[in-house]
């Protein structure tokens, strides 16, 4: 990997430091948060008028696009009751119980988006250490009363978050108005990526499912029951937590080094067990040639990025044998192959003029926030990145990007060409780039991926029965079918005519309470 490519890639790894290291910090400033009489354990937001909330509702006359049909069906009805799909039909439904009725001539109906990968703990780009945190402190429970809303103004009704922690997930299901959040826990080891910046006795209260039994050189934190922390413990744990997933980190280094302890081929093999006994999927970091040959080995259930770090191929044309065949090996074995385009295109898009300015992305942004991410304070990590490609002009540090991006690209496209099945997957927020926000990375990630050539009508399967069936949500989640849960979207345009019909929402509906789009962007709740 040349100079300039590896300070590329050491850059994009900041955001697992920084999140790593302020995770202790971060209790105690919910703590502080309370005292201060900022608490965002109670969000609660202002409903206007127009949204309904009704324990029958009737959606007539409106266009239904769904994954499972071959064809739209014209002039639908939908019968709702209790926030569950009761039926579907071309002919009017009479409601005995005089339900409230939407009429969506000249609209369509699609299931809600999922997105599955975000990470929902902390505002892009804010770092306390070392600062006051008074200010930031009230960015930071602005930005998290506004955040499950964020992702509902972009029609995200559904997200995974495979990483976090216990206290962030409380804090975002305390919203009044929010998307299904599910989610994995996190099986790291010690000394290995990502607790390496971590002291060794902080390290199991950062990381709930740590494990300490393992074969590594690491000398152990005293006073900790390691029974707890076996594969086959912290597994069970995160079962009894709700989670539905184990993530795992197959890391050794950045970029070509070596130089962190692995997880072992034994340990994984555990886990793996393990998971497979409580139904839990087996989701493994690796973004790299190696690390994913290891995943494939292991024959995991989902990696969590693409593959723009192509180590020894970076920069090369076309797509590597080597690139090529390990991607066979994902489409063999059925691997969940999460794109994550966000990524790159956060850590570009804090560099590239205006996007702070751009209308769409203040729809979810506060005034507030836009003040700091101008402020030199707030604009620390372009800095950050354009320092450490050196003298380089901003144009080609953005030739530079753009070929780390294409190589993602290339990925996805011979995925693409075989057929093969995607999933929407963001990463948000990826790094501590302002670029990146709820909701509207999410709407990013479409079109990136409408950009590549992958078809209108995939790209719609990807945001909704894809993610379902991946995670075995698809009994609940995924299509407009009797049966499942009401999280749906009242469109202007057709998504499988246009990628702007992902942007053209006129209501949300939530476990069947209809929300007005607008009614959920920044400044339209009363605790902003």
């Amino acid at each position: 990997m040349n100079q300039p490519s590896k300070r590329f890639y050491l850059i994009s790894q900041i955001r697992n430091y920084l999140r790593s290291l302020e995770l202790v910090r971060t209790f105690t400033l919910f703590s502080l948060s309370i005292l201060s009489g900022l608490s965002i354990f109670c969000v609660a937001a202002n409903i206007p008028p127009k949204n309904l909330a009704a324990d029958e509702l009737v959606i007539k006359n409106i266009t239904l696009i769904s994954p499972e049909r071959h064809t739209a069906l014209e002039n639908a009805y939908v019968r709702i009751v209790n926030g569950e799909i009761k039926e579907v039909s071309t002919k009017p439904i009479i409601s005995p119980n005089n339900a409230a009725q939407i009429d969506g001539t000249g609209k369509y109906l699609t299931p809600g988006l999922m997105d599955s990968h975000v990470h929902v703990s902390r505002m892009p780009g804010i770092v306390f250490k070392g600062k006051d945190p008074t200010k930031l402190l009230q960015l930071q429970n602005s930005f998290l009363a506004q955040q499950p809303r964020s992702y509902l103004y972009f029609g995200v009704t559904q997200l995974l978050d495979p990483s976090q922690s216990k206290q962030s997930i409380v804090t975002f299901n305390s919203s009044l108005q929010k998307p299904k959040l599910f989610h994995c826990g996190a099986a790291p080891i010690l000394g290995g990526y990502p607790t390496v910046w971590i002291d060794k006795h902080e390290a199991p209260k950062v990381f709930d499912y740590i494990i300490l039994d393992q074969d590594t050189a690491q000398s152990l934190p005293e006073n900790i029951d390691l029974a707890q922390h076996t594969p086959e413990a912290v597994v069970r744990r995160m079962a009894e937590d709700g989670a539905i997933c184990v993530k795992v980190f197959i890391e050794d280094g950045f970029g070509t080094d070596k130089n962190w302890p692995l997880i072992s081929e034994g340990l994984l093999l555990r886990v793996k067990k393990a998971a497979k006994k409580h139904g839990l999927i087996m989701l493994a970091h690796a973004n790299a040639i190696d690390m994913q040959k290891i995943a494939l080995q292991l024959e995991v259930d989902a990696i969590a990025h693409g593959m723009w770090n192509w180590n020894q191929y970076d920069g090369h044309k076309g797509l590597p044998i080597e690139i090529r065949e390990i991607l066979d090996g994902v489409i063999e074995q059925n691997i969940i192959f999460q794109p994550t385009f966000n990524v790159m295109d956060g850590l570009k898009g804090v560099t590239v003029p205006g996007v702070l300015n751009e209308p769409l992305y203040q729809k979810v942004v506060s005034k507030a926030a836009l003040d700091w991410y101008h402020s030199k304070e707030g604009l620390w990590f372009r800095d950050e990145m354009v320092n450490g490609f050196g003298d380089l002009p901003l144009e080609k540090i953005h030739r530079r990007q753009d070929i780390v991006i294409s190589q993602g690209e290339r990925v996805v496209q011979y995925l693409d060409g075989q057929n093969y099945p995607l999933v929407l997957a963001s990463d948000t927020p990826s790094s501590p780039t302002f670029a990146a926000q709820p909701g509207y990375s999410t709407f990013a990630e479409l079109k990136h991926l409408h950009k590549v050539g992958v078809s209108l009508q995939r790209i719609f399967e990807a945001a909704t029965i894809n993610n379902a069936k991946a995670f075995k949500l698809d009994k609940s989640y995924g299509t407009v079918e009797p049966g499942k849960v009401a999280n749906l979207l009242i469109l202007d345009e057709s998504p499988l005519k246009t990628i702007e019909a992902y942007n053209a929402i006129d209501k949300v509906i939530v476990n069947g309470e209809v929300i007005e789009r607008e009614s959920l962007a920044v400044g339209n709740s009363k605790h902003q």
